[in-house]
């Protein structure tokens, strides 16, 4: 049994232990972790996290590889290469690692478009955000007279753009913005290829005209949000819908059962019902009387506006005999 004087001293060392315990296992979850780098220079912070790191950094939706001294990004079972991250606009730039500068047009390994994402995925591929596609095809007849198809060498091909059999075979790149591509473009002696998305350049930036230019946008990649991160981390983890701003980058959390006006504000659906109908009755009644009353006014100011113009007119005609009488009779006087 212990003494009474020993212990007070037995509760402050177990609390000790407790509070030197619970720290540990608090700053093991909410680790501070400083900014990392792959060798390639790109700055890696939260919410971004590599796989070597410590539990406690970083969100692990958002985990990077590094590989040969370049970040890498899982994504859609496709690999890509981390070319820029802005934390302020909450975007990331993404390179396929098929895509290469090169005496070649490389195509991409992976096929990365906006119909693979949905709501609660991490990155997003914004409704409305421009980008550039570029369409990649093989075409039986030579293109002459159109500058918009860009000649190229496909680095897949097994002589350089011109097949081994009998049949010749022409490689070309149709390539603008997004929305303004249309499949009557194609001539029809063209199958279609690989299509590739990349982010639009500048307005300024010359128009593309060889292979070389259209390498290096490609190369530009293509820019996704992570925008999301804040939907988990204010909105998500309350439970609330998050709806999300890419124009301005925020968010605003809303209570699921939130009502936005009195209709949708729990009113019972016998309510809602005899609310349309009123609605209904009231516009089969009044309405025709509205219009009605609006075409009697416009009949009635138009002929109140041809009685006008004929007295107008009246007094005119006779204003211009009473001018005339004296000018007769001064010019038959003897």
């Amino acid at each position: 049994m212990l003494k009474k004087e020993t212990l007070p001293g037995v509760v402050c060392l177990i609390t000790l232990l407790h509070v030197c315990f619970f720290s540990a296992a608090v700053s093991g979850q909410n680790q501070t972790c400083r900014p990392s780098s792959c060798g390639d220079e790109l700055n890696i912070s939260d919410p971004f996290r590599l796989k070597t790191h410590p539990s406690g950094c970083g969100d692990r939706r958002y985990e990077l590889a590094c590989e040969n001294n370049r970040t890498v990004l899982n994504l859609y079972s496709g690999k890509y290469y981390v070319e820029e991250i802005n934390y302020k606009n909450y975007t990331i730039r993404l390179v396929d690692q098929g895509l290469k500068k090169g005496d070649c047009l490389s195509p991409p390994l992976y096929d990365l478009n906006f119909e693979k994402f949905s709501y609660d995925d991490p990155y997003a591929w914004p409704y409305g955000w421009k980008f550039r596609t570029t369409i990649l095809m093989s075409c039986s007849k030579q293109i002459n007279e159109n500058n918009k198809f860009i000649p190229i060498i496909p680095c897949n091909s097994s002589n350089g753009g011109n097949s081994s059999s009998s049949s010749q075979s022409y490689h070309y790149a149709l390539t603008g913005d997004g929305d303004s591509l249309q499949v009557g473009d194609l001539p029809g002696s063209c199958s279609i290829g690989k299509t590739i998305f990349s982010e639009m350049g500048a307005d300024s930036e010359p128009e593309i005209r060889s292979m070389s230019d259209l390498q290096d946008q490609i190369l530009l990649g293509i820019k996704l949000s992570f925008l999301q991160i804040r939907c988990f981390r204010e909105c998500k983890v309350k439970g609330e819908i998050c709806n999300m701003d890419y124009n301005v980058n925020s968010v605003e959390c809303e209570e699921p059962n939130a009502c936005k006006d009195w209709y949708d504000c729990g009113q019972p659906e016998w309510l809602r019902s005899l609310v349309i109908i009123l609605l209904i009755i009231f516009a089969s009644i009044y309405t025709p009387i509205i219009a009605g009353g609006l075409i009697v006014r416009g009949l009635i100011g138009a002929v109140l506006c041809c009685i006008i113009y004929k007295l107008r007119q009246r007094h005119i005609s006779k204003h211009d005999t009473n001018k005339a009488i004296p000018l007769v009779n001064h010019n038959s006087q003897p």
